[in-house]
Parts: C-alpha cells; structure tokens; sequence
C-alpha cells in the first residue's frame, strides 16, 4: 500500500469520526492529499444521501402497491 493512499484512507477515517474539514487542514499532512481526501468523502456522502432517497421512495411505491 502506498503512502498517499494509506494518508486517503486515515484521512477519511478522521471524517468519519467527526472531524471538520478545517480541522483535517490543519494538520501536518499534504494538502493536496487532504483537499483530494475531502473531496472523496463528499462525493460519497452524496451518493449514499442519493442511494437513501431512492430507497425511500422506492418503499414508499411499495407500499402504494400492496394497499
């Protein structure tokens, strides 16, 4: 495992425990790696929000169906 990719992946870690964008700019990391880091993590957080919507409404047709 590479460098930059092991840095991504504690980077995210830090995300989803909580930490701010600010804060993972503050630290000691390279900063193109937080901004690439960040970048990944909202996209993701997109398509799950993307991927919940679908589902709730796809349940919701469901359950139209079976009344």
């Amino acid at each position: 495992m590479n460098i930059e990719h092991h840095t991504t992946e504690e980077l995210h870690r830090l995300l989803k425990r909580g930490y701010s964008a600010d804060d993972l700019r503050h630290l000691q990391a390279p900063a193109d790696l937080v901004e690439q880091a960040l970048a990944q993590y909202q996209e993701h957080m997109r398509q799950r929000q993307h991927d919940r919507n679908l589902h709730s409404q796809a349940t919701y047709a469901m359950s139209l169906h079976s009344r």
